[in-house]
């Protein structure tokens, strides 16, 4: 079969698309899948860039994730059967290969099946920023029916779940921008805008909870966004980030606002290897696909590239300005 794979981390150019070994059935829980389509994530491309998160083989595949048909089955799978559609968020960080690639072997309790309405595209480029979104807002800051919720970069991946599923919860939903493309886009999800370039923005953002501050923050970006999170909580409020704190972080402005801060990685059930982690991870996926496949919640894939292009997918990423996922489609 062909896998994309990458031996030393740099730039985009490390991926190619090589002939390697059909992956085997080693678990008793595992499904073998037949590859129809992949997400292609910022992670993947901190991956290839920075070293897989956990060490792996010395060549890699990254991806998180994807869609396809189940070929084979382990000897301890229950649910799952040979020739169902299925998507999934698993593999491509190191310890377990990605899903660039034309067949995986996953754990059954990563899978769920696909409705027949929604795309291969789609189903490929929900799993990892659904799950992120839907755990930062319900399983980190406990979302309820009226709070106010800041969203950074709210035309990202990440960004446009979360508007979409705080504003399905009854909340009251601004989004940060900084391109007239993404207001739209946000604005046609459900969520008010604020765009950062003009120069009444920060007053915007104030005057959005008359200053008393938002009940959720997510930051979707790190860095200067998280001090900025800080000041734009609400006392008790809550600052959800998904990246690590910088480390020279003035922690006088949460001191007077008493939030609670929480990090939020949906990675960490795949690299614990915790089955039941993945399996409550999998019923969120199967709630995302429910939901587009019923008209209630949009997945915008901008555009879809052959697996041979992987690099190319990379280098878009980086270049940032997007407003949709990225897509590969397997076979091509």
């Amino acid at each position: 079969m062909r896998a994309v794979v990458f031996d030393q981390p740099g730039d985009p150019d490390v991926l190619r698309l090589e002939e390697v070994p059909e992956p085997p059935l080693v678990a008793a829980d595992q499904v073998r899948i037949r590859m129809l389509a992949a997400g292609v994530n910022p992670v993947d491309t901190k991956v290839r860039t920075g070293g897989m998160i956990v060490p792996g083989a010395p060549r890699n595949t990254p991806g998180c994730d994807g869609v396809g048909v189940i070929e084979a089955c382990g000897s301890d799978v229950h649910h799952a059967r040979p020739g169902q559609r299925v998507a999934f968020c698993f593999g491509g960080v190191g310890a377990d290969p990605g899903t660039y690639a034309e067949q995986v072997v996953v754990p059954e309790a990563a899978v769920v099946p696909v409705p027949a309405a929604v795309t291969d595209l789609q189903a490929a480029a929900l799993p990892l920023t659904w799950l992120t979104a839907w755990e930062s807002l319900f399983e980190r800051a406990e979302l309820q029916r009226g709070q106010s919720v800041l969203v950074h970069a709210a035309a990202g991946g990440v960004g446009q779940m979360a508007v979409q599923i705080a504003r399905a919860a009854g909340a009251r939903v601004l989004g940060l921008v900084r391109r007239e493309e993404a207001r739209r886009l946000v604005t046609g999800l459900g969520g008010d805008v604020v765009d950062l370039t003009r120069p009444d923005a920060e007053a915007s953002i104030r005057a959005y909870t008359d200053g008393r501050g938002f009940d959720i923050v997510l930051d979707t970006v790190g860095g200067d966004v998280f001090r900025e999170g800080l000041t734009q909580v609400a006392y008790g409020g809550d600052l959800v980030t998904l990246l690590a704190p910088p480390a020279d972080t003035d922690w006088n402005p949460a001191r007077l606002r008493n939030p609670s801060i929480s990090l939020e990685l949906m990675l960490t059930p795949m690299l614990e290897g915790d089955r039941r982690r993945l399996r409550h991870q999998a019923t969120l996926v199967a709630e995302g696909l429910a939901r587009l496949a019923s008209g209630r919640l949009q997945v915008n894939v901008e555009d879809s590239l052959p697996l041979a292009e992987a690099a190319e997918a990379h280098r878009r990423i980086e270049a940032g300005g997007r407003s949709g996922k990225l897509v590969l489609r397997i076979p091509e």
